[in-house]
Order: structure tokens, then sequence, then C-alpha cells
């Protein structure tokens, strides 16, 4: 596999050369070549030579003899009739080598005004005219728009890694059948860099991390910001000691990195995450990120490996998926003053063959520890979709969906995937966030949640009140619509005048901010009614309705028409 360096010159030399063959019908000059400066060596990327070899592609001289110095030293057009005889040429090494000839340059400079090169024409003898300059100013700004585009295409602005759309392509042309292994790295404690240093000293400490992976990288790695704070490295081998050895390499530059923080602040450290087998790019970093979160569970600031063979949780959940075994039900989120639905909230269950009925919490961990978090909370979108067609709510279908997805830069595409095959509006959605997400830095998943927010998704703030939930805050950094009120706070208002007040307090909140309020885990006709003098106009619990398949939903939907009609 070529180093990307290689492969972003490769699309330069291409894209030159369609450019020279037109050059040459208006421009009537034997060559025209391309170079590459980095104020050290002067290399010829792209050659267009006629009759006469006049420059050779590959070649490379000292930055300081080449004639394309002379254009970086000007800043602009450098015009040579006979450079046996100017004063700036005929003392170069290169013109007694190449012997007369005429000579124009123009350089290359980035967005940035950096200089990249040279756009250059060559000939035995030629009168380069101003309007021949102004030819090749015109190719060096099409090459300089093509070089900024891929940048701001493929690689992202702040460590110039691949974003990952250029990773999954890559890797599909380059890796797809080759062994393979991933490397999933998360920062520890940065959501704690931002908020105590600010966001520019958090965009330095990333920096700082892109320079350690940079400097331990072999040329052969694909280096990928991922998102936040989050990056992935694809290596071309899946032996072992390889990849340990590269982990070793990548945490050793990141503890000798220095980083813009107090020398009395504890440095941030990393979690990692390895797959070494896998079918696809997304399973490799499906894989590796869930074994980079053991880490965080575990306490953080270490290496996990994936291995399938330790992994019954995979091949359960595989069948789960694949067997018919998850199913959702549906509870109503009802108007509490009459008790009509207005929106349902689908929750997932797992009837296992030999377990029974499992739980949601034990359904959602056993996908998380199988790497298909992701595929299961696609399988419940989906599902959600289709049963909007026949619930057909007022208002939203309620789904959760994990951190885990909602921090995919491609979750939003496969969002966009499902909406299209089931035919189901996004605007009939509504994302619930919850403690899980609260305890997350914003800006891993605050880009995805906008781009779903554009196609018409809502979100919900889940678990306001819960003894882990601390989510408030998020209303400032997230595009929360919904405030759910946690069951404890509903079941102790009647005893616990705290309770009463935070529910006030969240009310008035809601109302100062145009949002709306649910209440949860109503259970008696007590609370029912105390949650309606505290202003709590929506409601969930047992006391209006269990979660229920659909199935069950339908046939009570038939048997209530039935009854109308027979009136």
């Amino acid at each position: 596999m070529k180093p990307m360096k290689e492969q972003r010159e490769d699309l330069i030399r291409v894209t030159s050369k369609t450019l020279f063959s037109l050059l040459h019908s208006v421009i009537d000059a034997n060559t025209f070549f391309m170079a590459y400066n980095n104020g050290r060596q002067n290399t010829i990327l792209s050659v267009s030579n006629r009759d006469e070899e006049l420059v050779q592609e590959g070649s490379v001289l000292p930055y300081s003899i080449s004639y394309c110095s002379l254009v970086g030293e000007e800043d602009g057009p450098v015009m040579i009739e006979d450079t046996t005889c100017s004063p700036l040429t005929r003392e170069m090494p290169i013109t007694s080598d190449l012997g007369k000839a005429s000579f124009l340059g123009v350089p290359i400079h980035l967005k940035n005004g950096d200089l990249y090169g040279t756009i250059c024409a060559l000939d035995r003898d030629h009168a380069f005219t101003g309007e021949d300059a102004e030819r090749l100013l015109h190719v060096a700004s099409v090459v300089s728009g093509l070089i900024q585009l891929e940048e701001t295409t493929y690689f992202d602005d702040l460590t110039g890694f691949l974003r990952y759309s250029a990773l999954e392509s890559l890797y599909e042309r380059e890796l797809a059948d080759l062994p393979t292994a991933v490397i999933f790295m998360d920062l520890d404690n940065f959501k704690e860099v931002n908020d105590g240093y600010g966001h520019t000293t958090g965009d330095r400490v990333l920096q700082s991390l892109a320079k350690s992976i940079r400097k331990a990288a072999g040329d052969d790695w694909l280096l990928c910001r991922y998102g936040g704070d989050e990056f992935v490295i694809v290596l071309p081998t899946d032996d072992s000691q390889r990849v340990q050895q590269a982990v070793d390499r990548l945490v050793r530059e990141f503890r000798e990195q220095e980083l813009p923080l107090a020398d009395e602040e504890e440095p941030p450290t990393l979690s990692i995450g390895v797959c070494l087998e896998a079918d696809s790019l997304r399973e490799y970093i499906e894989r590796a990120d869930t074994a980079m979160y053991r880490i965080k569970k575990g306490g953080k600031a270490g290496v996990s490996i994936f291995r399938i063979e330790d992994q019954q949780a995979e091949l359960d959940m595989r069948q789960a998926l694949q067997g018919g075994e998850l199913e959702l039900h549906f509870q109503p989120i009802v108007e509490g003053e009459f008790g009509r639905a207005l929106a349902y909230e689908a929750l997932l269950r797992w009837n296992h063959p030999t377990r029974g009925s499992v739980s949601p919490v034990e359904a959602i961990e056993a996908a998380e520890e199988a790497g298909l978090i992701e595929q299961v909370d696609l399988w419940v979108l989906r599902e959600a979709c289709m049963a909007q067609h026949v619930l057909r709510p007022a208002e939203r279908i309620h789904v959760n969906i994990t951190v885990k997805s909602l921090r995919d830069p491609y979750f939003v595409e496969q969002a966009m995937n499902v909406f299209a095959e089931t035919g189901c509006s996004p605007g009939k959605i509504e994302i619930e966030l919850n403690e899980t997400t609260q305890r997350l830095d914003a800006s891993h998943i605050l880009p995805q949640l906008l781009q779903l927010r554009e196609l018409g998704v809502t979100f919900s703030l889940d678990d306001l009140g819960s003894q882990s939930s601390s989510g408030i805050g998020l209303l400032q950094e997230l595009p929360i619509t919904t405030l759910k009120i946690d069951r404890i706070l509903s079941q102790n208002a009647q005893s616990n005048r705290i309770s009463r007040a935070m529910i006030r307090g969240v009310v008035a909140m809601a109302k100062e901010l145009d949002l709306s309020v649910i209440a949860e885990g109503v259970e008696t006709d007590e609370q029912h009614h105390l949650l309606l003098t505290l202003g709590c106009i929506h409601m969930q619990g047992y006391y209006f309705s269990r979660p229920k398949p659909l199935s069950q939903l339908r046939s009570e939907s038939m048997r209530m028409k039935r009854a109308v009609c027979a009136r």
C-alpha cells in the first residue's frame, strides 16, 4: 500500500499532465513540468516533454540550486530568455548540464499562503510572453484548488489525518483483501481539559496527540481522526506481535509528547482497543471500539484486544439479530388530563431461547460486548420506523439509541438509509439520550445530532432527576426538545417536597426554553393527579399502559374500532 503522501502526489500528477496537454496547444514549448518544493529538495512530480527529454519525472535536486528556487524567491513569475546568459542561472550546475534553454516558472500557492511548488515551461529557444505566464498562473491556481479540495474533503482540518469517508475509500481500494488490524484510541478525561482550559487548549492537546501518532506511525499506516478525541489507525498486518509493537510505540510517543497544560495538572491518558480480525472496516472499528470501552469501564489508561473466541455474547447476539429473538414493545406517552396516546416509546426486548426474557439493560450490554450495538440500534430504528405506519401517533415514536452509535460519523448515513427503506419521515422519530449520554463530552455526538436534526429528528433528554443523572447542563450543548422526568421523582413526589420542587423547576425551565416535558413512571391515580397539579401535561407509565408488542396494540386498536362502529 502506498503511503498517503504518494497517493496524494498520484492524484496531482494525473491532473497536471492533463493540463499540460492543453498548454501544449497554446504555448509552443517543448517541456512543461510541476515540482514540489519543501525548502530542502525540489522534486519533479510530473513532466510533459514533446520532442527532447529536457526534464525527467521523479528527479530530485537540492532546492537551492534548482530553477524553481528562483520562482520561490521572487514569489511570482520568472522569465529567462537564455539560461546560459542570465546572471540568475548561468553559474548554476544545472545550466552546465542542460545547456542553453529558455525558462518560465510560476509559483503554486496554497490557500494559507504557503508555497507548495512550481509550474514551469522549458524550451531550447523560446520567447515566452506575459500572456504565457498568465496561462501558467491559471494552471497553478487549478492545481492549488485541487490540493485544497482534496485536503478539505479527505483530511481533518485540525490534525491533517484522514476523515472517515476517506479512510473507508482507501481501505476498500488497498486493504480489503489483505491482513489488517485496527487500533482505536480515545483520550481519557478530555472533557475536563475542554471544561478547565477551553476548547482552544483542547484543540492543541489533540494536535499534540496527532503529532505523537504521526511520529510513531509507519509509512503504510492509515491515520484517521474518527471524531472528537477518538482516532482510528489501520495497520496492514494482523500479526499480533507487530501490532503490539505498534501500540507500544504509540503509547511511548504520547507519553514523551509535551502537552499544553499546567505542570501540576495530571496529564491525560489513552484508552486503546485493538481488533485483529473482522469481515469489514466497520466491523473492525466496532470491535476495536468495544475493546476500548472495556478499558474505559475498568478505570481507563490501558489496552484491550478484541478476541472472537472469548465472545459468546457475539454468537448469542448474532443469533438474536438473525433468528428473530429481538422484539420491540411500545409504551404510550399520553396527554395527562384525558389519557389520549400522543406518542410511543419503543423498548427493546430479547426473547432468549434458553434464558427466557432478557432485560433491556442486559441485552444492550451483550450487544456492546459483542461489538454489535450499532447493528442492534439500527434494527431498533428500522422496526420503530415500520411500526410508525401502524401506530400513526399524533407526535412521534421515541427510540433509545446508544452513545456508541450516535458518536459514529457513519450513523447518520445509515439512519438516512433506514428512513428511505421504510418510508418513515425522520420527523416522526425522537431519539432519547439517557444518562450514559450525559457522562459524555457532547462534542462526540453533536455533529451527528445536528445532521439528524436537519433531517427532522428530535431529541429527548431522559432520566432527569435520577441519582446518576447530571444531564441538565447538556441543554446548553445539544439540540434537546423534550425533557423526561425520571420515575424516581414522579413516584417520590407525594412524600418528598424536594422531588415536588424539582418537578416544578423542570416544568418552569421547560416553559422558559419552549421545551416539552414528559413525566415517567406514573403508576397510581394519586401520582397522576399530583403531577397534573405540578404542571406536567404529558405522562408515561403503568397507570396508563404497560409496554406491549405491536401485534397486541394492533389487535386492541381493531377491537376499539369495531366497538365504535357497533354503536
